[in-house]
């Protein structure tokens, strides 16, 4: 029986575009993926526990408090993770775009005094 060559691993098409044009793109795109993973697993674990303890609970009142309590925390982590996403976006587009000019954009220096 042949062996099995382990399949090829292609980047998407729009990854190998950012990383052809500049490599600072490609590098806040890895860190912008770092984040939102972490994020997410962070995000499952609070889950699993505040799953964990409603179903410890033994009482209805008890029960609202932490599903009223989770559900404001969650929000709140949400919000602050869509600010975070915001920002490294930002931070990345500057980077990316420092020094590129407008092909139209006039160079000032051109002018005869």
């Amino acid at each position: 029986m042949p062996k099995s060559t382990p399949p090829k691993i292609s980047p998407a098409p729009m990854a190998a575009a950012l990383t052809a044009f500049n490599p600072a793109t490609a590098q806040a795109w890895m860190e912008i993926t770092t984040e939102c993973t972490r994020f997410a697993m962070d995000r499952v674990q609070k889950d699993f526990a505040a799953q964990r303890a409603m179903m410890a609970c033994t009482s209805p009142t008890e029960l609202m408090t932490l599903q009223s309590s989770y559900c404001r925390d969650a929000a709140q982590e949400y919000a602050d993770q869509a600010t975070r996403m915001v920002e490294m976006m930002t931070r990345a587009t500057a980077q990316v775009t420092e020094g590129i000019a407008s092909p139209t954009s006039r160079k000032y220096d051109d002018i005869p005094l």
